[in-house]
């Protein structure tokens, strides 16, 4: 091979052309000496400690299987994890594409539309990695790059978690509340770094804490809000973010429509989008089946477990499941029903109803459609009281009941 100096070589196979830059890591371009591509090659700083270290490896070893499984275009792939001289690099996919904050350093903060196409892409793959199994935790400007083509890629996923639990390497202005605090790294937490992505995408900064997040009106705007809540769980899920700026899109190019008005504050934009798609996806999704959750409901449920272990019935309590193996049922929205008294079960199957069909067809391919229902988690009263006021969508592949 040609065109490069091989005056160092990482692993026995990656031979440095040179350096890339990085955040608080070292980071290289490198020819492949096994299959002649260019990669990647970032340094890692693992623990110190042999056992923690291994355990560390272990696990970028596992992110990087499962994130290969999912062959997701908006993931820069992992290739390889190697030791060279006791110092562990990952091996990545090469994009030729500057970074968002690179981009922003540049040319400014993105206008509107292009922010919205990005958060578009960056949810669709949040919501792929999330769905797997696979927190990111370390989104920020620095892992989001900007092709020239439009395609967004999202770098770094589930390797910082993986391999700096601690979080000794990540910039804290992207770190939600409750990392920051020592908590667990979650999809919550992974959100709310994307709204705080997005807050730097339109503003050039990122958000303040404490500070209501001065993004302008619109609907990326009040997605920006409520990715950026304080509890995670009032946070929107990946796969409704993309609900909501397609139907954003749609309604963008469409006629306008009447708009319906309900009887209480539920979810804002997230919310008022999915309900506004509702008619236009009833023929796509499933009839709905509702349920009653809580101490005195149908089903005994509780948490915000991605997937079930049983598929939903009267008289039934279901817990959480992994979603990478074998599971009964799977949330694929959880909408905001907020409000000062309880609205009733017919409001709050009403609700479902307009929001749980655009949020099936978000969540699930055309194809893998047949022989699934469609079914709704709507809490008591004695459970909206206690704190519970989430209208979860729930699909199964048998009758709920």
């Amino acid at each position: 091979m040609t065109g490069f100096s091989p005056t160092r070589m990482i692993g026995g196979r990656y031979v440095v052309l040179g350096g890339i830059g990085g955040v608080n890591r070292s980071v290289w371009r490198a020819a492949d000496r096994v299959t002649g591509r260019q990669v990647v090659v970032s340094e890692l700083h693992l623990p110190a400690d042999p056992d923690e270290r291994r355990l560390a490896r272990d696990r970028l070893l596992r992110v990087a299987r499962t994130a290969g499984r999912l062959r997701h275009a908006g993931f820069v792939a992992i290739h390889d994890v190697v030791t060279d001289a006791d110092v562990d690099h990952i091996v990545t996919e090469l994009v030729e594409a500057p970074t968002l904050a690179e981009r922003v350093a540049t040319d400014g903060p993105l206008d509107e539309d292009a922010a919205a196409a990005m958060a578009r892409q960056l949810a669709a793959a949040l919501h792929a990695a999330h769905g797997a199994g696979i927190v990111h935790g370390d989104l920020g400007p620095h892992t989001v790059l900007l092709g020239s083509d439009g395609k967004v890629h999202l770098a770094g996923v589930g390797v910082a978690e993986a391999a700096d639990p601690r979080r000794t390497t990540r910039d804290p202005a992207y770190l939600a509340p409750e990392l920051r605090d020592g908590g667990q790294a979650t999809p919550e937490s992974d959100l709310w770094a994307f709204g705080a992505t997005l807050h730097f995408a339109l503003l050039g900064r990122p958000p303040v804490e404490g500070v209501v997040p001065e993004a302008g009106g619109g609907v990326l705007a009040d997605t920006i809000v409520g990715l950026l809540r304080q509890t995670p769980r009032d946070r929107p899920a990946a796969r409704q973010v993309v609900g909501t700026l397609d139907a954003a899109r749609k309604r963008a190019g469409a006629a306008p429509a009447r708009t319906r008005r309900w009887m209480w504050a539920a979810g804002g934009a997230v919310l008022g989008l999915l309900v506004g798609l509702a008619v236009g996806f009833a023929l796509a999704a499933p009839r709905i089946e509702a349920l009653t959750y809580g101490p005195d409901g149908d089903v005994r449920f509780g948490g915000t477990a991605a997937c079930l272990d049983a598929v939903p019935a009267a008289g039934a309590v279901v817990g959480a499941a992994d979603c990478a193996g074998p599971h009964g049922a799977q949330i694929v929205a959880s909408l905001d029903a907020s409000g000062e008294r309880y609205p009733g079960r017919d409001a709050l199957v009403r609700l479902a109803a307009g929001g749980c069909g655009p949020a099936f067809d978000v969540a699930v391919e055309p194809p893998r459609r047949a022989g699934l229902a469609l079914a709704a988690l709507v809490p008591t009263q004695a459970a909206f009281e206690a704190g519970d006021r989430a209208v979860h969508c729930v699909v199964t592949h048998g009758k709920v009941g």
